[in-house]
């Protein structure tokens, strides 16, 4: 093993360097869209998603071309649009096998049209399209023997509708054996893919090592690092710049049980401001979530993260606690009941920012007639959002919404 895991760090590197680009220049996203700030747990993302095997094939290649309309949440129902306005995805998917299998490859080409304009190309016989509202990506995966490997790449325009204006890129490797596995990952991440000179492009870089214990009937345990940095380049005039680093590591337990799932997990973060004198802040985050399946019927998921961050440098400490609650109820194809609702909250001791969020939404989708040839549903919505500012009154909002929809379904 001494000599599995220096020769394994080689081979990570080497493929990064091969999936730097010729006479260009790596970018980011903003720091709020980075992997590590989207709610989840870092060694979850880490761990919980790992790429396919690829199918014990000489070689197979898959072509499908789709026209897929995505369900788009949005925290206020009056901003829904009719099912007949909605945005479509043209989307193009190549997959291949090859060496029996060892090594898949996959790509893909969508583009995103707005409301019933969808047709209007082909109707027109104008073939035209936008590059903004274009997406291409494409993935690698090959294992051998215990290591796995794989490169990932995504590029989509600002006018593309699912995760617009952000471009990434991956390489990473997974070596197990027995019950533990050593996963490792470097990449970039970048916005203002198309280079707009009136908006400033965030470059992110970083990497991610994690170690995973996972022995039959017991918890799992996972350990994960990393380091990323962010600065912010093509600044325009006005636009004060950034560039900072943060260093994460973080520990987890999951437990699986047939009728539950619980994760506790701790972590610290070291987070630096390299244009303010190398300005440190210490964040500490705890979080609980599960999963409980009482009956088949019925699951409720319950999430609490407390967050705390101290600035050295000024004294200042801020407190953000998030508390959510999901509850889903499907009896059988013909009742379907839904509910999530969260609150946080962020408070400094300096009384600077005292700010607290609310946000509710529940659903009721009921077929009231089946038949052979259709299904006829009534589907009822309601949502509430508040959203307060105590340090500053002014900036209160508060929104009540609801909606009932009707449609006769073909099957």
């Amino acid at each position: 093993m001494g000599c599995a895991l220096p020769a394994f760090n080689l081979f990570i590197l080497l493929l990064y360097l091969l999936s730097q680009p010729w006479g260009g220049k790596a970018a980011a996203q903003s720091p709020e869209a980075l992997s590590w700030a989207t709610g989840l747990p870092l060694g979850q993302q880490f761990f919980g998603a790992p790429s396919p095997h690829a199918s014990a094939e000489v070689f197979h290649l898959t072509l499908a071309s789709n026209v897929i309309v995505p369900s788009i949440g949005t925290s206020r129902l009056r901003d829904l649009v009719p099912e007949s306005e909605r945005p479509r995805i043209e989307q193009l998917l190549v997959k291949t096998t090859l060496f029996d299998g060892k090594v898949a490859t996959e790509g893909e080409i969508a583009h995103s049209q707005t409301g019933a304009t969808w047709l209007t190309p082909s109707m027109m016989g104008n073939t035209r399209t936008d590059a903004s509202v274009r997406m291409f990506r494409l993935g690698l995966t090959g294992s051998e023997g215990s290591l796995r490997y794989g490169f990932t790449f995504r590029h989509a325009g600002q006018g593309f509708l699912l995760t617009p204006d952000r471009a990434s890129r991956e390489v990473w490797g997974e070596w197990k054996t027995g019950w533990v596995t050593f996963r490792k990952a470097v990449g970039q991440t970048w916005n203002n893919v198309e280079g707009d000179s009136t908006r400033s492009r965030l470059e992110e870089t970083y990497g991610r090592v994690g170690l995973l214990l996972n022995m039959p009937s017991w918890p799992e345990l996972s350990l994960t690092y990393a380091r990323n940095s962010v600065n912010s380049t093509l600044d325009p005039i006005g636009v004060t710049p950034q560039r900072s680093s943060h260093h994460t590591i973080e520990g987890a337990v999951l437990i699986h049980r047939p009728s539950w799932d619980l994760r506790l997990a701790s972590s610290y973060i070291l987070a630096s401001d390299l244009l303010r004198g190398d300005l440190e802040s210490n964040i500490r985050a705890q979080t609980f979530s599960a999963v409980l399946r009482p009956i088949d019927m019925l699951m409720i998921t319950p999430a609490f993260t407390y967050r705390q961050e101290f600035r050295p440098w000024s004294g200042a400490r801020i407190e953000n606690p998030v508390a959510s609650l999901a509850v889903s109820y499907k009896r059988d194809h013909r009742l379907l009941f839904s509910t999530v609702g969260n609150y946080g909250s962020a408070r400094s001791s300096d009384g600077f920012i005292h700010n607290e969020t609310l946000r509710w939404r529940g659903i009721v989708d009921w077929a009231i007639y089946r038949s052979a040839e259709w299904t006829t549903k009534v589907a009822f919505e309601a949502g509430y959002n508040r959203s307060s500012n105590r340090a500053f009154r002014s900036n209160d909002t508060e929104d009540i919404s609801g909606l009932v929809r009707f449609g006769i379904l073909a099957r």
